[in-house]
């Protein structure tokens, strides 16, 4: 059998059903070979390979298999480069398959576009091996195959991420023996669950400590959305009646709207979870780095091991004790370890009625009190519109199964603060990289996964000019995507931080609603804030690709979230 059919097979086997990319050197082969396979792999031509990359890590992040990108080595190795350093880190399953464009017998002959890092080459390998956890260049068919199955199981075990296969000429295009050793078994034989655990002692620790606790809180991070282990988060949270707040790429591993919810922590994170956290007395943290961007660069006033009980979740015994020490660890699958201690904690659950009212009570007047998700400028009638504005009408406007991508920059900030997710992993964030352009291409691919969902991008001017290129790839497979655009006609975050001394932070004033109806897409302008709301629910409601470009004031600034009076016990 031909390398590139047998590839084309292990995908099959480990239930992948898109692949994204553009064809090239010696990818072309696998191309072809996937004409056979349109029946249980759609293959989705992009416009550029940075795209295709990060479709890729939002299908890994939805669905929990390595979504694929794949084309040739150079340009998989530089523009596909972007999508795969967020997936990496942002612990999503992803393969990236690619050749080596080595020339076969030339390969030591300066061959233009070379990737084996020999004299004169690129170093493909070596630049794939600082962004994956596992790279492999095969050089016969059979390690082709072999490093593809391989690579698809490393994607998966443990803390997800991007694996990459790079093949030489001869590798893809050769047979492969099926009976000569070693033998190819069927590639889903590799990819059975081993979801690990934590000790049934230390669980029983943390369960104790946790009921004892007098002011409980508990930090979701991304690690909660990886796991799937939202259900259990929740139910967890409802039986010992502990607060729930998230990281910024945690957002919506908690829906935002449960009474035990405080939004995210952070500089730009909600008052009232700063509030919170910073007076608790034990801190359970579930798959969350706790960076410095969580932890206002670690003020002692929000997380202080030295008054505060530390606890925490994670899969990679690394990242648990990472950023500060902690007195308890459980290492294994959030899922699997939310499961163990909620099996306790429901053992214990009688008699605490009176503990979830007085808790509930007690955040219901602190929301009160640090404007929970409220803020005036979120009912502006302001011309140009404050972008707070524009948060409230996809508040208000979007179903609460929407799946929201988010891009860098103020935006992104506007987001994370005033949008309140309302059901689990709804909330898309590039918090890897954080790169500009992502949100785009993210709705794109979350759209592929979820059909039936509404999917929506919000971006700035500047992002969405990074990845104008979606609005085509939506349009070629009827894709419904809405593409919300903040457009200032500026790099906003870097504008508004360079006080009086501007310089390469203005556009020219860019018309996207025109940009869209040269794709063939639906294209709305909006100018006055009463006009936002209709046009939101017009845009979702034609079931067509859709640019809502709304004109934004440039004269926000992110410190007012900063500003804003704090809460007690916790010092801005």
């Amino acid at each position: 059998m031909i390398a590139s059919e047998k590839i084309c097979d292990v995908l099959v086997e480990a239930g992948i059903e898109y692949v994204y990319g553009i064809p090239g050197g010696g990818t072309v082969r696998i191309f072809d070979a996937l004409f056979d396979y349109q029946e249980k792999i759609k293959t989705v031509l992009v416009r550029h390979e940075q795209a295709g990359s990060i479709m890729a890590d939002v299908y890994g992040r939805l669905t929990g298999k390595p979504g694929v990108v794949m084309g040739q080595g150079a340009f998989i190795g530089s523009s596909a480069a972007f999508g795969t350093m967020e997936a990496f880190m942002s612990s999503s399953p992803m393969l990236v398959l690619t050749d080596a464009s080595e020339g076969g017998d030339f390969s030591l002959h300066v061959p233009y576009q070379s990737g084996i890092g020999e004299y004169g080459s690129l170093d493909l390998r070596g630049i794939f091996k600082s962004i994956t956890k596992y790279t492999a260049l095969a050089t016969t068919p059979k390690e082709a195959v072999r490093a593809v199955q391989m690579a698809i199981r490393h994607a998966t075990v443990g803390r997800p991420g991007p694996t990459c296969v790079i093949m030489r000429s001869e590798a893809i295009t050769g047979e492969v023996d099926l009976d000569k050793p070693p033998k190819i078994y069927r590639t889903d034989r590799y990819l059975q669950p081993a979801l690990s655990s934590a000790p049934m002692a230390l669980v029983q620790d943390v369960e104790d400590r946790l009921r004892r606790s007098e002011r409980p809180v508990i930090i979701a991070g991304n690690g909660v959305h990886v796991a799937n282990a939202h259900r259990e988060l929740q139910e967890l949270a409802e039986v010992l009646s502990i607060p729930v707040a998230t990281s910024g790429k945690g957002k919506s591993a908690f829906p935002e709207n449960h009474p035990l919810a405080l939004g995210v922590i952070g500089g730009f994170g909600q008052r009232v979870a700063n509030r919170v956290v910073g007076e608790a007395d034990t801190v359970l943290v579930v798959g969350c780095r706790l960076s410095p961007s969580d932890t206002m660069q670690h003020s002692p006033d929000l997380i202080d091991p030295d008054r505060q009980t530390l606890i925490q979740i994670d899969i990679d015994p690394r990242n648990a004790g990472w950023t500060y020490p902690v007195h308890l660890s459980l290492i294994g699958d959030a899922k699997v370890v939310l499961g163990q201690l909620l099996t306790l904690a429901m053992r214990e659950a009688k008699g605490r009625d009176l503990v979830q009212e007085t808790r509930f009570e007690e955040l219901k007047r602190v929301k009160v009190e640090e404007e929970f998700f409220d803020h005036p400028a979120l009912h502006s009638e302001d011309e140009p519109i404050l972008p707070q504005r524009v948060v409230r009408e996809l508040n208000e406007s979007l179903p609460p199964s929407t799946i929201v991508s988010l891009d860098a920059g103020n935006n992104r900030i506007w987001m994370v603060h005033y949008f309140q997710s309302k059901e689990a992993k709804t909330v898309l964030c590039p918090g890897g990289i954080a790169g500009m352009g992502w949100a785009a291409p993210a709705a794109v691919g979350a759209q592929f996964v979820y059909p039936q969902r509404p999917c929506v991008s919000v971006s700035s001017d500047g992002g969405f000019a990074l990845s104008l290129h979606a609005l085509s790839t939506a349009r070629q497979y009827d894709l419904p995507v809405v593409f919300v655009v903040m457009n200032d006609s500026a790099l906003g975050m870097v504008y508004t931080g360079q006080g009086e001394r501007k310089i390469a932070s203005e556009f020219i004033e860019t018309n996207f609603a025109k940009v869209a109806e040269g794709f063939d897409c639906q294209g709305i302008r909006v100018e006055k804030p009463e006009e936002l709301g209709k046009a939101l629910k017009h845009a979702i409601d034609s079931k067509r690709p859709s640019v809502v470009d709304v004109v934004i004031s440039r004269e926000q600034s992110l410190r007012a979230l900063r500003s804003r009076r704090p809460g007690p016990g916790y010092n801005v």
